[in-house]
C-alpha cells in the first residue's frame, strides 16, 4: 500500500470513528454530515466523497464482516468447502473482537433507526450473493443451484445466529468464543427439512380417485 493509500484509509477511518462518537453522543437522526466532516477536520464534499450517506457511517463496523465472499475466493484452491468455510467464518468472527468498535452501541443505533436497518438488510443479501458466486467456482456448479444457494444462506446464517446468542449474553463472550459455540453444536443439531415434494405427490397420487358426477 503506498503513501497516498494509507493516508486515505486513516482518513476514512478518523471520519467512521468521529461518526460514531457523534452518533452515540446526540442519537443517528440528530447528527448531520456537516457536523461530522467539522469534528473530523475534513470538508463536507470530502466525508460525501468517501460515504454518501449517513448510514454507510454508521454500518461500516457492523458489516465488515459480511464479506464472505471475498475472504472464501482468498483461501488455498484445493482446500475443502467445509474448511474453506469454517476458516472464513472464524477470520469473520475475530474482526468483531477488536476492542474499539464498540459493536454493542452500534448495534443499539441500528436497532432504532430504520433507514440504517433496511440497508443492513441490503448488505446481507449483497454479502449472500457474492458468497454464492465464491461457492460456485469453488463447488464447479452455477451460483443458480440450490446446493450452493443454500450452502451460502447456511454460513451467513451461522454467523448471524452466533451474533445473536452474544447479544442475548450482553456481548459477554467474544464473537469467536459464539461462533465456535454454534460451530460445536452443528453436530448435535437436529434439522429437519421440508416434506420432499415428489414424496407428498406419491401419497396424494395413491389416494381415492376423484368423484365423478
Amino acid at each position: 500500500m503506498g503513501l497516498r493509500e494509507i493516508k486515505a484509509a486513516r482518513a476514512r477511518q478518523r471520519m467512521i470513528d468521529v461518526a460514531v462518537e457523534l452518533f452515540l453522543e446526540q442519537g443517528y437522526d440528530d447528527t448531520t454530515m456537516e457536523q461530522i466532516a467539522e469534528r473530523a477536520e475534513v470538508g463536507t464534499t470530502t466525508l460525501y466523497r468517501y460515504f454518501p450517506t449517513k448510514d454507510l457511517l454508521l454500518l461500516d463496523r457492523v458489516v465488515r464482516g459480511m464479506d464472505l465472499g471475498e475472504r472464501l475466493r482468498e483461501r488455498p484452491p484445493g482446500e475443502p468447502v467445509g474448511e474453506a468455510l469454517t476458516a472464513v467464518l472464524r477470520e469473520a468472527a475475530a474482526d468483531f473482537d477488536a476492542p474499539d468498535l464498540r459493536i454493542p452501541e452500534i448495534r443499539q443505533l441500528v436497532d432504532v433507526a430504520p433507514v440504517p436497518r433496511a440497508r443492513l438488510w441490503d448488505f446481507q443479501l449483497s454479502a449472500r450473493t457474492q458468497l454464492e458466486a465464491a461457492l460456485a467456482t469453488r463447488m464447479g456448479r452455477p451460483a443458480s443451484d440450490l446446493s450452493v444457494r443454500l450452502t451460502a444462506a447456511f454460513a451467513l446464517e451461522v454467523l448471524v445466529i452466533s451474533d445473536d446468542l452474544r447479544r442475548s449474553r450482553g456481548y459477554a463472550p467474544s464473537a469467536s468464543d459464539s461462533l465456535e459455540e454454534v460451530l460445536a453444536g452443528l453436530a448435535g443439531t437436529e434439522i429437519v427439512l421440508p416434506a420432499i415434494p415428489s414424496a407428498v405427490g406419491s401419497a396424494a397420487a395413491g389416494g381415492s380417485p376423484p368423484r365423478t358426477g
